[in-house]
């Protein structure tokens, strides 16, 4: 059975205010597929190839973890879940651009900067 994949995404840096424009740049070159706007309703992107699928929202919260993580990228893919999920996740991190949290099953598996512990 399928798991929930989910990518929380917030600027590692107090300074830094991520436009959504800089996050689709940079989630391109990870997940090596383009992002294009939805055509109507809410803000979201959306793209895919053979590999996998993604979708970015923005969906700002008043509370943490959410606040400082407030781009929420749900992918799905077509190879194994774990490592293509883990793959993502190292390569976000490497950036050191953004704060990162990986959910699955909305569990918290591994974060940057935020305990999963106190999810």
């Amino acid at each position: 059975m399928a798991m929930d994949k989910t990518l929380l995404l917030g600027a590692a840096s107090p300074d830094w205010d991520p436009q959504m424009s800089e996050v689709v740049a940079d989630l391109e070159v990870v997940l090596g597929f383009r992002l294009f706007p939805k055509p109507a309703g809410e803000e979201m992107f959306l793209g895919g190839d053979d590999r996998g699928h993604a979708w970015l929202t923005l969906e700002w919260e008043d509370f943490e973890p959410f606040r400082s993580h407030p781009f929420n990228l749900d992918v799905t893919t077509s190879e194994p879940e774990l490592p293509y999920v883990t793959s993502l996740f190292e390569r976000l991190a490497d950036l050191a651009r953004y704060r990162v949290i990986l959910l699955l099953d909305h569990a918290c598996i591994r974060s940057t900067h935020f305990p999963c512990e106190a999810w």
